[in-house]
């Protein structure tokens, strides 16, 4: 991953947290440039420090909050990252960008109902932007359609066929899919458009859809489970847990310190996942990977 990826993942919440003048672009902070760099090699601790050091370095700029704000939320420390917004806002930031960047949270941060786990067969794919295919309805017992997990997308994305199958609700650009099932599990209220160059019957389902549902992955059985929260204890084999940095949307991976973040759906990252059973765990910030 370039470094110039580094900065637009480690600034995506924040795109351009400007303050009330309208200057401050991101890209010209010294400490987005530290910090970046400590990023860039995988130094995740090192580049919170560095974040911190800012703030305290320049209390009341609205600036260094924000980039703290990306990155703690970029590590699913998603309430502190609302604060430090909100901080930033009282300090000069942009109100609606400030808006903005709380509702790229949003997703992460429901809270789903309990119910049934969903165990659903979930299949390799030749497509290199996702990271496997498993089937949904637009209803219970109804037809099923093929979907994959693609983490370059927010929502649900839909060909045109499958949107005709599944009702979507309110205006064009904030529609709603009415219900979503995967198996025994359903979903309400996801955000999905429209997209015509997809083929009819297609579907992408982005990382924040099942996000709340700690989406845990046997790549040996084939099996995708949603609905069961982590409890690493239980595990008695091999464990190895790999740090996570959000991108909103996107996962990568950092394998070790001193390596460069990895895209978890690229060659590098399918390759720290092969043949193991895996699972996303947002208190620790780490995809939890069994051998």
């Amino acid at each position: 991953m370039t470094r110039a990826v580094l900065l637009t993942a480690l600034v995506a919440i924040v795109p351009h947290l400007l303050n009330a003048q309208g200057a401050g672009d991101p890209r010209t902070f010294v400490v987005m440039s530290r910090a970046d760099s400590l990023l860039a090699v995988g130094r995740l601790a090192a580049a919170e420090d560095a974040l911190y050091a800012e703030v305290a370095l320049r209390p009341r700029a609205p600036e260094p909050r924000g980039a703290l704000a990306s990155y703690l939320a970029s590590r699913a420390r998603f309430r502190i990252a609302e604060v430090l917004l909100e901080e930033a806002e009282r300090f000069g930031a942009d109100r609606r960008t400030v808006q903005r960047a709380i509702a790229q949270m949003a997703p992460y941060r429901v809270a789903m109902p309990t119910g049934p786990v969903a165990a659903v067969p979930f299949t390799p794919v030749a497509d290199p932007t996702a990271l496997g295919g498993f089937a949904v309805r637009a209803r219970r017992g109804g037809e099923e359609f093929s979907a994959v997990l693609d983490l370059r997308v927010r929502g649900v994305v839909l060909g045109r066929a499958a949107a005709d199958a599944f009702s979507l609700r309110g205006p064009r650009g904030a529609e709603t899919l009415a219900e979503l099932w995967v198996g025994e599990r359903r979903l309400a209220g996801v955000e999905a458009r429209v997209d015509a160059q997809l083929s009819p019957q297609e579907l992408r389902v982005g990382l924040d859809v099942v996000w709340g549902l700690h989406p845990q992955v046997d790549a040996r059985a084939g099996i995708l489970m949603l609905g069961r929260e982590p409890d690493v204890g239980t595990i008695t084999g091999p464990v190895e847990q790999i740090p996570f940095v959000l991108t909103f949307p996107g996962l990568a991976l950092v394998p070790r310190v001193g390596s460069a973040p990895v895209a978890i759906e690229s060659r590098a990252g399918r390759a720290l996942l092969s043949g193991a059973r895996w699972q996303i765990d947002a208190r620790t910030a780490t995809v939890v990977v069994e051998r």
